[in-house]
């Protein structure tokens, strides 16, 4: 199938064939999403097997790393050639233990089709307003953060950075052209723009405030312009301190434990979310039994449940949760991508209890089964 086959992550990732947006399914399969875009980013080199495992599946136990990423391959191939988009066929090249985007590929790639015309707008010679429209239609180039639904993720954040200092620096060089111009309300419509993407630039912001002062024709439109700016950056200080509040976490960096009704509104989100994300969730139920018939000790059984709670917390993740189901159980959330990984999760909670708690006289038993999401 002929066409002009683009690929955004400026601004979220998608795959577009004559500006229609195609192979929307991988943006259902998160590590098979995560896969691309790692290669994408890094496309000038080869990246081994075991990079792109620890990538993907960081503190999770697999027996065969080669066969899951080889897994997200076929996924992605099978994708592609079912949609007949030829110009796709070899984009990921196998090589010896690793993978890498085919550098090749006659395929338009966002960010790079705005650094090479940022190099270019930058290194241009002549006349400066050839220059100044070189510069503006690389900003046009710059439609949003670099993968803002990954933003999480470490490997994301350094290409981020690089690209919004290279937006920068090519906004700061198109106002030094046009200020010799005199043109102002452009300035600060530019200086608008560049505060959709990024809101706090101490340069951007002195622009600003420099076209304002000179741009302006009336007192009258300077006090209404101040007036919505001064909203503005109160709106911004209570956000900040709301994101702030929200963001305060005074516990360990182990899973989330809560009370049931907590956890049951978690579980509600979480089904909404698995729509979106693809990723399978397990719920589990585990259980402590006393092994000597017909004992009841409570504030023994108690220890026991204690010491039960902090083996979950430490051997799970941060986005795991725990709550207290009842005397003897816990109900715990977590995502794993199969069944099997669900036990060998369970197994590692086990056998941390019996080595830890010295409770032998205790039995561990659990019962896991997926959660469905809000459709099913």
């Amino acid at each position: 199938m002929a066409g002009q086959v683009k690929i955004t992550l400026f601004n979220g990732f998608g795959i577009y064939m004559d500006d229609k947006p195609i192979l929307e399914n991988l943006s259902n399969t998160r590590k098979t999403k995560l896969f691309l875009c790692y290669l994408l980013l890094n496309k000038d080199k080869a990246i081994s097997h075991k990079e792109l495992f620890e990538l993907l599946w960081s503190g999770e136990d697999y027996a065969n790393p080669g066969t899951a990423l080889r897994t997200l391959l076929y996924r992605y191939r099978a994708l592609v050639e079912s949609s007949g988009i030829d110009a796709l066929y070899n984009s990921i090249i196998s090589r010896r233990g690793a993978y890498q985007w085919n550098p090749d590929l006659a395929v338009s790639i966002d960010i790079y089709d705005f650094e090479s015309a940022v190099d270019n707008a930058m290194g241009y010679i002549g006349e400066e307003r050839r220059k100044a429209e070189l510069l503006k239609d690389a900003m046009k180039l710059y439609t949003g953060n670099l993968l803002p639904d990954s933003n999480e993720e470490h490997w994301v954040v350094p290409k981020a950075v690089n690209l919004r200092d290279r937006y920068i620096s090519a906004v700061l060089e198109y106002i030094e052209i046009i200020k010799q111009e005199g043109k102002y309300s452009e300035i600060i419509d530019v200086c608008n723009k560049v505060q959709e993407f990024i809101p706090v630039s101490l340069d951007i912001e002195n622009e600003m405030n420099l076209a304002i002062q000179k741009g302006l024709e009336s007192e009258e439109q300077r006090d209404e312009y101040n007036m919505f700016r001064a909203a503005a950056k109160d709106m911004n200080r209570i956000i900040g301190g709301v994101r702030e509040e929200m963001e305060t976490d005074t516990s360990e960096n182990t899973a989330f434990v809560c009370e049931y009704d907590m956890f049951r509104e978690v579980y509600r989100l979480q089904r909404r979310l698995l729509m979106r994300t693809g990723e399978t969730m397990f719920l589990t139920m585990a259980t402590l039994r006393s092994r000597i018939k017909d004992r009841h000790e409570p504030l023994k059984n108690e220890r026991a449940m204690n010491a039960l709670l902090e083996c979950c917390k430490h051997e799970l993740r941060m986005g795991d949760s725990i709550c207290r189901y009842s005397d003897d159980q816990y109900a715990i959330m977590f995502p794993v991508d199969s069944y099997e990984n669900a036990v060998k999760v369970m197994e590692r909670v086990r056998m941390s209890f019996y080595r830890k708690s010295n409770l032998n006289e205790y039995l561990l038993v659990y019962k896991i089964c997926p959660l469905k999401n809000s459709k099913e």
